[in-house]
């Protein structure tokens, strides 16, 4: 057993990105979006970014969207110090759930698709993968170690499989039903 002191947990909810100074245990509940895990390898630390849609709306450019969130994540590391070349990455989540009252057709896909294509883009190297399928998942990632635990779960709130992106969505949403 190690005498090495528990790192500090912390919650990432959708639409935001964590890049942390010392050591923590992120945790996050994705169903169709997708949480992004970031490894220097070299530096010994990482960070977490969630979003729930692959496309930015409305205008709006906030973590909420992959390409934010993704960006985000890896400016924080490259203007940190890192070298893009010693960063790894996960993908979790992109679940499909089609008995959802706010399920949205290829939602979960494109999540899925559009991070793979942005860190691809941004010369992430992609070492992990637990994603699609009809379950969501509870992800811990310790970013000193670069561990990641991912539980696929059947019980999370309504809310955490199809998402609003914006308010404006929201109401979108409520006159369809």
């Amino acid at each position: 057993m190690s005498d090495a002191p528990l790192a500090k947990k912390y919650f990432l909810d959708p639409g935001y990105v964590c890049v942390p100074l010392e050591s923590l245990l992120l945790a996050a509940v994705v169903a169709s979006g997708v949480a992004v895990t970031v490894y220097d390898k070299k530096l010994q630390r990482g960070g977490m970014g969630v979003y729930t849609h692959p496309v930015r709306q409305d205008g709006k450019s906030t973590a909420v969207f992959a390409a934010p969130a993704i960006a985000s994540l890896v400016r924080l590391f490259t203007e940190s110090g890192s070298d893009k070349n010693n960063l790894q990455a996960h993908l979790c989540g992109g679940a499909v759930n089609k008995d959802s009252a706010f399920y949205i057709e290829g939602l979960s896909e494109e999540n899925i698709s559009v991070g793979d294509e942005l860190l691809a883009q941004l010369g992430v190297e992609v070492i992990g993968r637990d994603v699609g399928g009809p379950h969501a998942r509870k992800v811990v990632f310790n970013t000193s170690t670069g561990e990641i635990v991912i539980a696929k779960v059947h019980g999370v709130r309504k809310t955490d499989w199809y998402p609003p992106a914006c308010p404006e969505m929201r109401k979108a949403r409520e006159l369809k039903r």
